[in-house]
């Protein structure tokens, strides 16, 4: 580490040169002509690549300006080698970088000198130089230097971007420069990746010389100006993702959040460039997300990508009420995330912490571009009526320090997000406030009630004061919270109109007007094809086989058996040409469900984070889809949410559709009914047909009936061992309840004879002599 006292009094002024020669005598004659003394700086020259004549006339300069000290030097090809080589030579206390066809004003030198300190950057004035005509003109990067002088205690904003990321037009200690290098295997971007990696390791202070004081660098432009290159994958894409590369080492060690913001913030010329080559070039879309994919990047500006950045930012933000939100995985936490994704528009979000519920950090980076304000609510997971209440009234407490919102969003399947909502609205009738359900929440399946009275004669009192017709604290939460929310909000958003007609149908309070006023259908979000690519998979698939993926877990309404059913079907030979990957919570129930043929072409995995969801979804031949069986219901509200994540991968699609769902009515690749086993041999024997180009796949030698004795024979054989299982458990329960008593038996037996010796005259009466033996120990 170089320290300032082992430094020359004075200013290194590095300069690059390249073919310079049109333009490298003027930036001499404004280095002879400074007003500083010529013993407070050097001018270090360092020519790399081709050579013209530049060499030569910084000699002349040299022979016929002894009193400035003119180094020469040269360097490997390209300007980061040639920098990295002047900050090796520099031997002053500060360091300036100038390029070959720019020059400086006549006191240049001496005002940066003047305002310098060893914690200090200095920033001069900044004027363009029209190259073909010679008009000194404003540039954009002066703009708030204009604006401002001194010390600029908020230096790492948006405004100053441009100034504090061109490599010239600042004077910096030379100590700090020494620590640092330019990547020389970029080729361009180099100021940007330069001062990424270098801010981040001190905290400097800048001086901003007033414009009065006309310190001047005068910027040339040139026809060669990266600014104007010309489309290229290389440059547009290549040479950006190598530069965010280099922004994502500076953010590892930005110390603050308004480093962080700033270096962020660096990426976005990157993407813009990158935009660019999209928009001429739209077939490279999945090439582009790969590339960028294989870095891993910590942070991408995802939400800028291929997008109008115009129509991105609005000043106005909507409140998400989220019980359940990211980096909480679960699927209704994921669905509010999509929702902001594909509105593509800045929020805040208030949502309960769910600490013991499994996290996903990935699509938290992701959701987190589009977050202003991001209020974490301090609670336990529970769909009792006290955590609602307190979830509601710490939402509140929060959100009772901020302004009022012009609109609130919330998502249930969760009651939570609309109680606190109806809170919000009912404290601030103004708000407009968007309601979404994702599934009738009274009862699942037409039987099952998912949630108790909730028996709060206060709570029920106070709402009655807003109601004609009065609630009951004998309702169940969940017919609470959809009655209230189908009063009191100003949109309800439902996914499909057998939804809408079964909760209209099951309420029991009088609801249909308000419902057919207020309801849109908007069914499950799909995202932009870059989200798929984020999160790029390792998991390795036989491309010599047909691979199926299937994503999700067997509960009561959803059985998987239809799907075994037609798999069972193939003759051997194509069984050996097929892999099924199930991904699932609930391995332990597929393991026991599959029929022994199917098992052994299965490939059973646990759940994945949901980026990589979407990728793995993009890797499949074919994806599985299967409706929830709508049990009592009249109709089926149901639609699967991932049918809609399988829709934005391009992969075929096999639903398995129950008589008059909604799935059922959508053009899938290929289609089955629920409980027919003879749709499925269809549908599978279509997929052979096509992904193999192969007939005749079906075992015909298998009778419909006899598969279905042998299937209850296997699945009976499963339950007995499942039977035999547990018993041997609950004898080894019992064992150790009898060994647990026998030993507490003991202890009880030995405290009472501790007891009796301790309260002994004979224990008494020797405590002195232990005392004595524990000395001598």
């Amino acid at each position: 580490m170089v320290k300032e006292s082992n430094l020359e009094k004075g200013i290194s002024a590095i300069i690059p040169t390249y073919k310079g020669e049109a333009f490298i005598s003027k930036l001499l004659d404004s280095l002879i002509n400074q007003s500083i003394d010529p013993k407070l700086f050097e001018a270090i020259f360092i020519v790399n690549g081709e050579l013209d004549s530049t060499p030569d006339i910084i000699k002349k300069y040299q022979e016929e300006n002894p009193q400035i000290n003119i180094i020469l030097t040269y360097s490997e090809p390209g300007v980061c080698n040639a920098r990295n080589a002047g900050i090796d030579i520099a031997n002053r206390q500060y360091t300036i970088f100038i390029d070959d066809d720019d020059y400086i004003s006549y006191n240049y030198f001496e005002k940066l000198y003047q305002y310098a300190k060893p914690n200090r950057i200095v920033i001069g004035t900044f004027l363009d130089v029209n190259e073909n005509t010679g008009e000194i003109q404003e540039s954009y990067l002066s703009k708030p230097l204009l604006e401002s002088s001194g010390i600029n205690t908020n230096p790492y904003t948006d405004e100053m971007q441009g100034i504090l990321t061109i490599t010239t037009d600042k004077l910096i200690p030379t100590k700090d420069v020494k620590n640092s290098s330019f990547n020389p295997e970029l080729k361009n971007g180099v100021d940007i990746s330069y001062y990424a990696r270098f801010y981040v390791d001190y905290d400097f202070e800048f001086y901003i010389i007033d414009k009065k004081e006309k310190a001047i660098y005068y910027r040339l432009w040139r026809d060669n100006s990266i600014s104007r290159k010309p489309l290229s994958y290389d440059f547009n894409i290549t040479d950006r993702l190598k530069v965010i590369n280099d922004i994502n080492k500076g953010l590892k060690k930005a110390k603050t959040p308004a480093m962080v913001g700033f270096i962020k913030s660096l990426t976005g010329g990157q993407v813009s460039k990158i935009n660019k080559y999209l928009e001429k070039h739209p077939n490279d879309y999945i090439k582009i997300l790969k590339d960028i994919a294989s870095y891993n990047f910590e942070f991408f500006p995802y939400k800028y990508l291929n997008e109008n950045l115009n129509d991105l930012d609005n000043s106005k933000r909507e409140l998400i009420i989220s019980y359940a939100f990211s980096p909480t995985n679960i699927t209704t936490s994921n669905s509010v995330v999509k929702r902001i994704l594909t509105e593509k528009k800045n929020v805040d979000v208030i949502y309960g912490s769910l600490n013991e519920l499994n996290k996903d950090y990935s699509l938290e980076k992701i959701v987190n571009q589009f977050l202003i304000h991001k209020i974490e609510v301090e609670t336990e997971f529970s769909t009792s009526w006290e955590n609602i209440k307190n979830f509601v009234k710490k939402g509140m407490e929060e959100l009772n320090k901020l302004p009022v919102y012009e609109k609130i969003y919330s998502r249930a399947n969760f009651a939570h997000s609309h109680f606190l909502a109806l809170e919000y609205k009912l404290a601030h009738p103004e708000t407009y406030w968007r309601a979404e359900f994702s599934d009738p929440l009274i009862c699942a399946f037409g039987r099952d009630r998912l949630s108790p009275p909730i028996e709060d004669e206060e709570y029920v009192s106070r709402i009655n004061e807003h109601l004609k017709e009065k609630i009951s604290s004998k309702d169940d939460i969940n017919c609470i919270c959809e009655y209230l929310t189908f009063l009191f909000c100003d949109e309800i958003i439902l996914t499909n109109e057998n939804q809408k007609e079964l909760m209209i149908d099951i309420n029991p309070y009088d609801v249909a007007d308000i419902v057919n006023e207020k309801a849109i259908i908007n069914t499950h979000r799909t995202l932009d094809t870059k989200y798929y690519y984020v999160n790029e998979s390792n998991y390795k698939l036989d491309e010599n086989r047909l691979n199926f993926g299937y994503f999700g877990v067997i509960y009561n309404a959803r059985s998987f058996e239809d799907f075994i059913n037609a798999f069972d079907s193939l003759n051997d030979e194509l069984k050996d040409k097929i892999t099924l990957h199930i991904f699932t919570s609930t391995k332990t129930v597929f393991e026991q469900l599959l029929s022994p043929d199917l098992y052994k072409i299965t490939n059973l995995n646990p759940p994945v984070n949901f980026l990589e969801f979407l990728n793995l979804t993009t890797k499949f031949d074919v994806l599985l889809v299967e409706d929830s069986n709508k049990g009592n219901f009249k109709l089926n509200p149901y639609l699967p949410s991932k049918l809609s994540d399988y829709q934005g991968s391009d992969v075929a699609i096999w639903g398995i559709c129950e008589e008059g769902s909604i799935m059922d009515s959508l053009n899938l690749d290929y289609k089955s009914k629920l409980n027919d086993i003879d749709s499925g041999e269809k549908a599978i024997e279509k997929i052979i047909e096509d992904k193999l180009n192969l007939k005749n796949s079906l075992n015909t030698n298998i009778k419909t009936e006899h598969y279905y004795r042998q299937r209850i024979d296997q699945l009976t054989q499963k339950i007995y061992e499942l039977v035999s299982i547990a018993q041997e458990e609950f004898k080894k329960d019992e064992n150790y309840e009898s060994e647990i008593k026998e030993l507490n038996l003991k202890v009880n037996k030995l405290e009472n004879i501790n007891s009796e010796i301790l309260n002994s005259n004979s224990w008494k009466a020797t405590e002195k002599l232990r005392k004595i033996k524990r000395k001598f120990k």
